[in-house]
């Protein structure tokens, strides 16, 4: 089973989300990552689905946690011209990594180590192989790039004024958030399991 870690945006930044993936899929039709719902991943492991208990679904504590880390801002728009994974090119909107966001993924990845699975999966990259290797997740540490993906398209779109006219916006978004969401994720889809809330350790 894959369970998928992720943080949903509200208001400005969903709204841009769903903007650019509706006149992307209508002009492209469907697309890789056209039709997932706006969110930054977390973590996407491989775990046992029988080890998943009770337990894994409390909230996540964060020793000094502060009302005001809890916010997501926007860093930029950019793209992978060549994805590690879908080897196209992927359009997304990078989010400030800060203190908590690291502190987030690396308490999860620790919770969920004693479940997970190690995914059988190639990289060149050799920090993706060494993380996939050790946590079950490529993209840890220096390797994460928080982002919320747009669409994974082929690189000959690259010059379509679609895109260009995307990169070009300089509008940083700021806003709030609470809960992690924990997903099944199977066939390009993504099914609801339950949200922990992220609180102050004491």
């Amino acid at each position: 089973m894959n369970l998928v870690a992720l943080i949903k945006p509200s208001r400005k930044i969903y709204d841009e989300v769903k903007n650019i993936k509706s006149k992307v899929f209508k002009k492209y039709g469907k697309q890789m990552y056209i039709d997932h719902l706006p969110h930054i991943t977390i973590f996407d492991l491989k775990i046992k689905k029988s080890l998943l208990t009770k337990k894994y679904r409390s909230d996540l504590k964060i020793k000094n946690l502060k009302q005001k880390d809890l916010n997501l801002l926007v860093k930029k728009r950019h793209f992978f011209k060549s994805d590690p994974i879908t080897k196209k090119c992927t359009y997304v909107i990078f989010i400030k990594k800060n203190l908590l966001l690291k502190k987030i993924q690396t308490k999860l990845l620790k919770k969920f180590s004693y479940i997970k699975k190690i995914k059988n999966i190639k990289f060149n990259n050799k920090e993706f192989a060494k993380n996939n290797k050790i946590f079950g997740y490529p993209f840890v540490n220096n390797s994460w790039k928080p982002h919320i993906t747009i669409v994974s398209i082929d690189k000959k779109n690259m010059k379509d004024s679609l895109f260009k006219k995307f990169l070009s916006i300089r509008q940083n978004h700021r806003e709030n958030f609470k809960f992690i969401y924990f997903y099944k994720y199977n066939d390009g889809k993504h099914f609801f399991l339950w949200k922990s809330k992220i609180i102050n350790d004491k």
